[in-house]
């Protein structure tokens, strides 16, 4: 028998004890009902996985969890390996939490904590935060939206861009509230989030969401129209908010039917685009789909 003292031998020789690596690609791949043998470093997440902007979401707030602090860009999130190399940064401390920048700024900042109340609704979480429209400027941006051809067939315009005149004066029509959404790091808008045609006495509203086209199907638009939607369940007596989905946005949503949102209506062959029909699809959130294990957590505080 041999006997050693080298502390880093393993239990059992010939056995290869999993490492951090391993573990966290077991637990991303639990997260995505996949097996871990699906996962290799160089596989793609929406390309080959097939993940949509809230699979990107989850992705973002299991990384999150483990300590990692992501800014608004996600391009760092490109396949399994680039995730797993981040989760393996984590800092195991999180109050001491990773800024993931460009290559050219730092890559570990601590953040300092900041508490609020708990009756304060959450406006912001580690990459984006939602303002009031303050200005001209904000009026510019969202009326560039509504005219842009990769964000004017999503909007409420449909591919007819209205005169600025026009834009100004339906901003505000049957709006309960309605706000910005803006970068973490350089508060540059990237997106508008609106909730309208409220009934207050019946408990309900209906939210809408737009984005610049570089921002979607990497979780960040779903990230700030979850902040928006509890913002909501926050501040108004509402029972549940719907969502009108046209079908060739509802890919990109999909992931979440049951758990984030429920289908409750589709209109068949209602919307034009593209020279075909696409179904529409009543969506409702209620409460406890907001208050999910993706919900954000105030900074500084603890985790449940």
């Amino acid at each position: 028998m041999t006997i050693t003292n080298d502390p880093l031998a393993p239990v059992h020789p010939g056995r290869r004890e999993p490492d951090d690596r391993d573990t966290a690609r077991a637990d991303l791949a639990r997260l995505l009902h996949l097996l871990p043998e699906d996962l290799s470093d160089d596989t793609l997440l929406v390309a080959e996985l097939g993940l949509d902007s809230v699979a990107m979401m989850t992705v973002a707030g299991w990384l999150e969890s483990r300590g990692v602090v992501l800014g608004p860009d996600r391009s760092m999130l490109g396949s399994v390996g680039e995730v797993l190399s981040l989760a393996g940064r984590a800092a195991p401390d999180r109050r001491l939490s990773f800024v993931v920048t460009d290559e050219f700024g730092p890559t570990a900042v601590p953040q300092l904590a900041r508490t609020l109340p708990s009756e304060y609704p959450v406006m912001e979480n580690n990459s984006v935060r939602l303002t009031p429209i303050v200005d001209n400027n904000d009026v510019g941006f969202l009326y560039a939206m509504a005219v842009e051809p990769e964000t004017c067939f999503r909007w409420r315009y449909r591919g007819a861009p209205p005169s600025l005149e026009r834009f100004t004066q339906d901003l505000w029509a049957q709006v309960l509230v309605q706000l910005m959404v803006r970068r973490v790091d350089d508060d540059l808008p990237i997106g508008h989030v609106v909730a309208y045609s409220a009934d207050t006495a019946q408990g309900h509203a209906y939210v809408g969401a737009v984005f610049q086209a570089r921002h979607t199907g990497l979780g960040l638009a779903s990230e700030a129209t979850s902040l928006f939607i509890r913002y909501l369940f926050h501040n108004f007596p509402l029972r549940k908010v719907y969502m009108e989905t046209p079908g060739f946005n509802y890919p990109q949503i999909r992931s979440a039917a049951g758990t984030l949102f429920e289908v409750e209506g589709v209109l068949r062959d209602h919307d034009y685009f593209a020279g075909r029909y696409w179904d529409k699809y009543l969506l409702a959130i209620y409460p406890e789909h907001a208050a999910g294990p993706l919900a954000p957590r105030r900074s500084g505080s603890d985790p449940d």
